[in-house]
């Protein structure tokens, strides 16, 4: 299993990227003292660090200088999470410090998409297993969905469907697409199949009062996004 390690002076916020990435399918590690970080790093031995820092404090911006140059002289990718930061400053922060940043405030998928990037080509990239987007979670792990805490009962292909759209949030699924990847390139499928499943999935989706979630984009597709109206 790939492995992070987040050093961070204070703990709670390194409990809460711990729990967010562990379901990311990492391995996680938090160190807050940070001068036993070299033993730490010989122990876990992670293929990704991250470095918490904020502006007032310098010495987590030369600890993530040092593990770049000497005296660590450690061959892992490290991410820069900073707090604020002036906007100007924060590629000469980079530069200087890690091999990528991230500037809060940022989103989860961000963060996500910094350390897929991050991963060494050897390392296999764990398949996501939480999708989360405006109180709607899907667990690839246990096949459950919930809105606001309430599940939600799908069928199979409305499952996908939802899975699908829910890894790209916001953006628009052509039918085509979802044709091809759904039920298959050979499948005897017309548009109108695809339709009847997005009604029943927005049928399921936006039960009672819900604000409706999923999108229809005339001539284009579908998408999952609170802003449908």
């Amino acid at each position: 299993m790939p492995s992070i390690l987040i050093t961070q002076k204070s703990e709670k916020a390194a409990e809460g990227f711990q729990k967010l990435i562990r379901d990311w399918g990492y391995d996680v590690a938090i160190l807050t003292e940070r001068d036993t970080i070299l033993d730490t790093i010989k122990t876990v031995r992670p293929d990704v660090i991250i470095v918490g820092a904020t502006a007032d404090e310098p010495s987590s911006l030369k600890l993530s200088r040092d593990l770049r140059e000497k005296p660590f002289n450690i061959d892992i990718p490290s991410l820069l999470i900073a707090s604020d930061f002036e906007e100007g400053d924060v590629a000469v922060v980079v530069e200087k410090t890690a091999n990528d940043c991230l500037v809060s405030p940022f989103s989860i998928d961000d963060l996500r998409v910094k350390l897929e990037a991050l991963m060494p080509p050897q390392v296999d990239k764990p398949e996501r297993e939480i999708f989360e987007y405006a109180g709607l979670i899907l667990n690839a792990r246990s096949y459950r969905v919930t809105r606001d805490g309430v599940p939600l009962h799908l069928t199979p292909k409305c499952y996908r469907i939802l899975k699908r759209l829910l890894e790209q949030p916001t953006h628009v699924v052509s039918r085509e697409v979802l044709m091809s990847e759904i039920w298959g390139m050979k499948a005897n499928v017309d548009k109108r199949t695809v339709d009847v499943h997005i009604k029943r999935l927005r049928t399921a989706l936006n039960k009672g009062d819900a604000v409706n979630i999923l999108r229809t984009v005339r001539g284009a597709g579908y998408s999952i996004d609170i802003n449908s109206l």
